[in-house]
């Protein structure tokens, strides 16, 4: 884990007249590396029956979700995300404003997977499409626990502050007071930040890169 310190704008309070109080803006930031993905993969096939191609479904299905757990993961970590049936329409021939019947059905299911290990990502995945998959809806990276690294940034949000404060006071031969006011602004999390390598997969190469969480305080200080 990288924790380094932004730069925000800062300001003092009043202009031409003594002021009492200094406000600034700080702003801390921690790079973490993730250790938890989430895949979204399925199946979509046609067919002119429903049943039938319900039944390819679900047959390939299996086999998809099989792989998956043969890569490690647990059957409470797959997890149904959506399963339809539509009847296809083809709307370039068009009678009365709908799209004339296709004559096919189509039938889709997805399974979110939880991965708490990121180097196996793109090994799942991999596995999930020589299985049978033929639908991706990407991966996702992110902290299985962000509780501590949020509370990282502000702490180093809440120093950048008081070092911008004494500085502006400094300046203004005045010294730090106390803490009149504080406010969070702005905070992020969990954004990807920079690229690490990770082998190239089947799925056009999954890697992890690391997260960015960044907290904004403005913090007023009185001035002595």
């Amino acid at each position: 884990m990288l924790a380094v310190l932004g730069q925000t704008d800062v300001s003092a309070g009043g202009t031409g007249e003594r002021s009492d109080t200094v406000t600034v803006v700080g702003q801390g930031e921690v790079v973490a590396e993730p250790d938890m993905a989430v895949v979204t993969v399925g199946v979509q096939l046609y067919d002119q029956s429903a049943q039938t191609a319900a039944a390819q479904l679900r047959e390939r299905m299996n086999a998809v979700v099989a792989a998956i757990r043969a890569r490690g993961v647990a059957e409470n970590q797959i997890q149904t995300a959506s399963y339809s049936i539509f009847f296809e329409r083809d709307f370039n021939a068009t009678r009365g404003g709908v799209g004339e019947p296709a004559g096919l059905y189509s039938v889709e299911n997805t399974v979110r997977v939880t991965i708490t290990d990121v180097a196996m990502a793109a090994e799942v995945t991999d596995a999930a499409i020589a299985a049978g998959a033929n639908q991706m809806y990407g991966v996702t990276f992110s902290l299985a626990d962000p509780g501590s690294v949020d509370a990282e940034a502000r702490r180093l949000a809440m120093s950048n502050a008081r070092e911008r404060a004494e500085a502006l006071a400094s300046a203004a031969g005045r010294s730090l007071g106390e803490v009149v006011a504080i406010s969070e602004v702005g905070a992020t999390g969990g954004l990807p930040f920079q690229t690490r390598g990770l082998e190239a997969s089947i799925a056009g190469g999954v890697q992890p890169g690391s997260l960015q969480y960044v907290a904004n305080v403005h913090v007023t200080y009185a001035l002595r």
